[in-house]
């Protein structure tokens, strides 16, 4: 066909598009069947656990939490839980986050060394987005955490758990 043949069409754009379809062949996502069990291709919103630690009586003051994905993963929202069992009255010290890391590089846009109260990233709070940086599978995700003063009486402690909601690949 001519492009002379092709005054009388009333949508010109439209005839060029399908003739590029049909030039590139069946799309490869019309050729896979949908198959019970097996997951979808492409983005998805998925939860990175980072697990959980506790300060408890004569134990550590700094802790860390980590994780290693198995598909790329993009953070975009960390929630932090804090769980204290206060039997004695010792166990409430403030929780700091000292440091968020993927591999070797910091997410936090301050030096390292400083910290920020872990209560920021609770499951309530609201505008805390974030926009960590894509690791691969397998790469270590690790966040640090400290308490001002450890629990001192037999019983008491203070539970810390942490998600990170972000996108993967897969």
């Amino acid at each position: 066909m001519r492009f002379d043949d092709l005054a009388d069409l009333e949508d010109v754009g439209a005839f060029f598009r399908r003739k590029k379809r049909a030039a590139r062949g069946v799309p490869a996502r019309r050729l896979i069947a949908k198959i019970p069990g097996v997951p979808a291709r492409g983005l998805r919103e998925q939860p990175l656990p980072l697990g959980s630690t506790a300060f408890v009586v004569a134990g550590l003051t700094t802790l860390t939490l980590t994780a290693r994905p198995q598909r790329p993963f993009r953070g975009r929202r960390l929630i932090v839980d804090l769980s204290r069992t206060n039997a004695g009255g010792s166990a409430s010290g403030l929780v700091n986050i000292t440091s968020l890391d993927i591999g070797a590089d910091n997410q936090l846009p301050v030096p390292a060394g400083s910290s920020m109260p872990a209560a920021a990233f609770s499951s309530q709070a609201v505008g805390v987005n974030l926009d960590m940086d894509p690791c691969q599978g397998g790469i270590e995700v690790t966040m640090g955490v400290s308490i001002s003063a450890a629990p001192t009486v037999a019983g008491d402690r203070v539970d810390v758990s942490a998600v990170i909601i972000g996108q993967t690949v897969g």
